[in-house]
C-alpha cells in the first residue's frame, strides 16, 4: 500500500513539475498558486519508501547512465576518506546579500520531486525569486567570509544553479564554500544553460570590488577563480572556464584567471560547438542514477578539456542529489578539495586528486574514475 501510494505521489509531482515551468510571471497575482499548498502538505505526510522503488530499463541505457525515473529512499551512504576529510565546515563567520526563506508553493513542490525521485533528505530553501517573490529571476548574490581583514582577498568561485532551479536552492553550498574563505557569486538566470548567469556574476563581483560602500570592497582575488555549476550550470561553468577570465580582463581586471572548473551532472551547454575546451583543470562528477543527463552528454565537455582532468561517479546518487544538504553526499567535500588544491596548492588535497594512490580513485563513495 505504501508503495502504491508512493507511485500515485510521484505522478503528482511528475505532473506538477510541468506545471511548474509554465506558471506565468503574475502567477501569484492571478491565483494560480492557490490550492498547492494543501497539496504540498499531503505530500509531506507521505513517507518516503525504505528502499529506491527502481524500473527496469535496457541494458544500453543502463551502460549509459539513464536508470530512469524512480521513486527514491533517503539517499544514505557512508563517508569515504574525501567526505571525512573534507566534509565539515569551514571555521569563517558568513553573511549574504539576500536571505534565504522556505519555498512557496511551486518550488515547495518543486522540493517535493527531489524527495521523492531524487533521495533528498533536507528541503533547500529559496530566494522568493519571481514567479513566487518580489526578487528578479535573473541576477546574482553574493556569499562571502565576513572575517576578512582589510586589504585581504580571497578566492572567486563563480556558482550556477541548473535550469528552472530557484537560486536559493544551492545557497547551502554557497554557505559551506565560504565558509572555507570563498568569496562565491551566485548567478542565475532561469535557463543557466551557456553561461551568462555566470558572467554577470562575474561582473558584478568586479564592481562590487571596486564599490567602497560594498562588504567586499577589495577583498577579491580575481587571480584565483573557480567556476562550478550543477546540471545547466555545470555545462556553463565547464563552457566557460576558457572564457570568463578573457570577460574580466576586457573590463581593465587584467589579473583574472580561471585555475579550475567543476561540472556537477553538467548539461552538453551547447555540445562544445561555439566554445572552446577547458583549458583549465577539470573536475565532472555523474550521478549512478541519472534521469536528465545521460553519461555521454556530460563527458562532451571532459573529453574536449585540453588542461588535467578527472571524471566520477557518485555512487547512488540521483541528478538532484547535489541539491541536498552539503553533509549528505561527497559534492561539496569534492568542491572544496579541488578548490584547495587547485587554488591553494594545499597539500591535503592535492592527495585526492595526484599519485598513484590518489583519494578519489579509492574513496568509496565514487566508481568509475578515470583521470588524464
Amino acid at each position: 500500500m505504501a508503495a502504491s501510494r508512493t507511485r500515485i505521489a510521484a505522478g503528482l509531482l511528475g505532473a506538477t513539475l510541468g506545471l511548474s515551468l509554465a506558471v506565468p510571471a503574475n502567477a501569484i497575482d492571478l491565483g494560480i498558486t492557490q490550492g498547492l499548498t494543501p497539496l504540498t502538505d499531503a505530500l509531506n505526510s507521505i513517507e518516503q519508501p525504505a528502499e529506491d522503488i527502481a524500473p527496469t530499463v535496457p541494458a544500453p541505457l543502463e551502460e549509459i547512465g539513464l536508470t530512469g525515473t524512480r521513486i527514491t529512499a533517503p539517499y544514505e551512504q557512508a563517508p569515504g576518506k574525501i567526505r571525512e576529510t573534507f566534509g565539515a565546515p569551514g571555521s569563517h563567520p558568513v553573511a549574504s546579500t539576500v536571505p534565504t526563506i522556505d519555498c512557496a508553493p511551486i518550488y515547495a513542490l518543486y522540493n517535493q520531486i527531489l524527495r521523492f525521485n531524487h533521495g533528498n533528505n533536507v528541503p533547500p530553501e529559496c530566494y522568493g525569486v519571481t514567479p513566487e517573490g518580489p526578487n528578479p529571476a535573473i541576477g546574482f548574490q553574493f556569499i562571502y567570509p565576513t572575517d576578512l581583514a582589510q586589504g585581504q582577498r580571497a578566492p572567486l568561485i563563480v556558482l550556477s544553479p541548473g535550469i528552472g532551479s530557484e537560486p536559493g536552492m544551492v545557497h547551502h553550498h554557497a554557505e559551506f564554500y565560504a565558509s572555507h574563505g570563498y568569496v562565491v557569486a551566485l548567478g542565475y538566470s532561469v535557463a543557466n544553460w551557456f553561461g551568462e548567469q555566470m558572467n554577470i556574476a562575474a561582473l558584478g563581483a568586479n564592481q562590487a570590488d571596486l564599490d567602497p560602500q560594498s562588504p567586499l570592497y577589495q577583498r577579491i582575488d580575481f587571480s584565483k577563480m573557480l567556476l562550478v555549476g550543477h546540471s545547466a550550470g555545470g555545462g556553463s561553468a565547464l563552457r566557460e572556464a576558457g572564457m570568463i577570465d578573457k570577460l574580466l580582463q576586457s573590463t581593465g581586471r587584467t589579473e583574472a584567471a580561471v585555475l579550475g572548473a567543476v561540472g556537477i551532472n553538467p548539461g552538453p551547454s551547447d555540445f562544445g560547438l561555439a566554445s572552446p575546451p577547458s583549458p583549465v583543470p577539470t573536475l565532472v562528477l555523474a550521478a549512478e542514477h541519472e534521469s536528465l543527463v545521460p553519461w555521454p552528454l556530460s563527458k562532451i565537455a571532459y573529453d574536449r578539456a585540453t588542461g588535467p582532468k578527472w571524471w566520477a561517479i557518485v555512487r547512488g546518487a540521483e541528478h538532484g542529489l547535489y541539491l541536498d544538504a552539503s553533509d549528505v553526499s561527497i559534492y561539496d567535500s569534492l568542491v572544496i578539495s579541488f578548490a584547495d588544491y587547485t587554488i591553494r596548492h594545499d597539500p591535503e588535497a592535492a592527495k585526492v586528486y595526484v599519485g598513484p594512490d590518489n583519494w578519489l580513485s579509492k574513496d568509496s563513495e565514487l566508481r568509475d574514475v578515470t583521470s588524464s
